[in-house]
């Protein structure tokens, strides 16, 4: 009896063990992401001080989910950062273009919405069902109060998906998902394209795009078509596209479930590592949180060149969350960051979204 009491303790504590190291390994905390890049603390600034060139007629934000509040709340900061700017006054979404005008009617105190949180709740996705995107519709519409149009804000949608009257010309997602993909990207530059030409009419140079990473990122990006629609920018502008990528390195994502749709809609948080060094890096900045311009990284032989310029590990997380994503850590991608994007924004710790009507 004395031996079982003695053995009991030993056996909880490694089963304890056993089991910790089960859901590290399921997050992703054994590939190497504790590697300590230094050198950032030399660059690294604050997301408001950091460089936009004054040739970027396109600044591209992405968000490495959909589903954490940190990545919309990056949208409002860098809005705010061009207005100061005096450079920019329109916002593009990833969202139908009907969206998109249902808000811009809400932030120049037209149309029947009366609340941005009413407003949220009637786009076609919940993806921005937040309190942080009522609370940029509310920021734009209190600085737009009063001004003549030309001084307003705008919001847009460029997404073709969502549209009233889909185009019959459309290519079947479900029979051919990348060519499906490529014309929905060619239909955002299209969109943008209008809505850029527009905005040099009210006196501003460029316009600020948000979406997935998987869509802003130069190059291609699984699932995201075999050439991006940040390609196509960057095809488009050149160097007068700008793209800011953002990451995580612990997240807590709020995510739709796979196949439960319309009236079984469901979304539910999962925790993801995405093991990328540079994101456990911000754990040392004040709000965990830090933004590094690739351009200002010019020692070929530092730590932190050879980390933006070789393959690494970043978050990338979709919509409609299986089980599987886990087992092949298909929530993270291996890139060469400073090949996919101008700038990062890095996270130590992401949370989730919380839908207000759903």
């Amino acid at each position: 009896m004395d031996i079982m009491k003695k053995r009991v303790p030993i056996i909880g504590g490694l089963l304890v063990v056993f089991f910790g190291v089960l859901i590290a390994a399921k997050v992703g905390m054994f590939d190497g992401a504790s590697v300590s890049v230094k050198e950032i603390k030399e660059v690294a600034t604050t997301v408001e001080d950091m460089e936009i060139p004054e040739g970027a007629k396109v600044v591209g934000v992405g968000e490495a989910t959909h589903g954490n509040a940190e990545f919309q709340e990056l949208k409002l900061t860098i809005l705010k950062k061009l207005a100061d700017e005096g450079t920019c006054r329109a916002i593009l979404f990833e969202m139908p273009l009907a969206d998109g005008e249902m808000l811009n009617k809400y932030v120049h105190g037209e149309g029947e919405v009366q609340s941005a949180e009413d407003a949220v709740g009637l786009l076609m996705y919940p993806l921005y069902d937040t309190k942080q995107m009522a609370a940029l519709l509310d920021w734009m519409k209190a600085e737009n109060e009063g001004k003549d149009f030309d001084d307003t804000y705008c919001i847009f949608g460029i997404d073709p998906q969502g549209a009233d009257e889909p185009d019959p010309d459309a290519p079947s997602f479900e029979e051919d998902p990348d060519a499906y993909s490529d014309y929905r990207d060619d239909k955002m530059l299209e969109n943008l394209k209008n809505i850029l030409a527009g905005e040099k009419e009210r006196g501003y140079n460029r316009v600020m795009v948000t979406a997935h990473n998987g869509h802003l990122c130069k190059g291609n990006s699984d699932g995201f078509g075999s050439i991006t629609f940040g390609q196509k920018l960057y095809d488009e502008f050149g160097e007068g596209y700008f793209v800011i990528g953002s990451d995580f390195y612990n997240a807590n994502v709020n995510i739709n479930t796979a196949g439960k749709y319309g009236d079984e809609y469901e979304r539910k948080n999962h925790e993801f590592c995405s093991s990328d060094p540079l994101a456990l890096e911000a754990k040392n900045f004040e709000g965990g949180v830090y933004a590094l311009d690739f351009a200002k990284v010019t020692d070929e032989n530092s730590k932190l060149y050879k980390a933006i310029h070789e393959e690494t590990f970043m978050g990338l997380v979709g919509e409609g969350f299986n089980e599987n994503w886990y087992t092949y850590k298909s929530y993270r991608a291996k890139v060469v960051p400073a090949e996919k994007y101008d700038a990062v924004v890095y996270y130590y710790r992401a949370n989730p979204i919380e839908p207000i009507h759903y």
